[in-house]
């Protein structure tokens, strides 16, 4: 540092001292005359077109929410809508199921009713052809006993055995 003293280096000289004042001067002069104000209206326009740019980014903003708005209320619109079409959706499904209950019942009870009517009609055939085989075995019986010449006790006898086996025959056929 003593070199650079010692050297001037950090001395004043009037001389250069005006001369650098009056340089400086004239360039800031110069630079106000032809540069300050275009770099002023620049500067100025810069600025307007910022708030300009600061005003449309709000408008937008505005337009941005009114449409967000709009948007949460289309979206609950569409979840109400949703939400009756499921409901109808559900009333309309249990009517069906209903529906098909109700026609399923209808159809058993006319199957049952047609199932009844066919168990009482092969019973009846049943019931008649063994009142069929009833008079075919009276009817074996009184030729078997009358075709025997049997007195008393053998011919009961042989009564009594046609009768027991015809009471097995009927304890066969008996509606249950």
């Amino acid at each position: 540092m003593l070199s650079i003293l010692q050297d001037g280096l950090l001395k004043v000289e009037p001389g250069l001292f005006i001369w650098t004042l009056l340089t400086f001067g004239l360039l800031v002069a110069v630079l106000w005359k032809l540069v300050w104000g275009k770099v002023l209206d620049g500067l100025d326009g810069r600025a307007a077109k910022i708030s300009s740019d600061l005003e449309y980014a709000k408008k937008e903003r505005e337009k941005v929410d009114l449409l967000l708005a709009n948007r949460k209320e289309t979206l609950l619109k569409a979840k109400e809508e949703a939400l009756d079409i499921i409901n109808k959706s559900k009333a309309s499904a249990i009517e069906i199921k209903n529906k098909i209950l109700t026609e399923a019942k209808i159809q058993a009870e006319a199957l049952l009713k047609k199932a009844e009517m066919d168990i009482e009609q092969t019973r009846a055939k049943a019931l008649d052809e063994f009142k069929k085989d009833i008079i075919d075995i009276s009817f074996q019986l009184t030729y078997r006993y009358l075709q025997r010449d049997l007195d008393g006790p053998k011919g009961y006898e042989l009564l009594e055995r046609y009768l027991t086996e015809y009471q097995r025959n009927c304890s066969q056929f008996k509606p249950h």
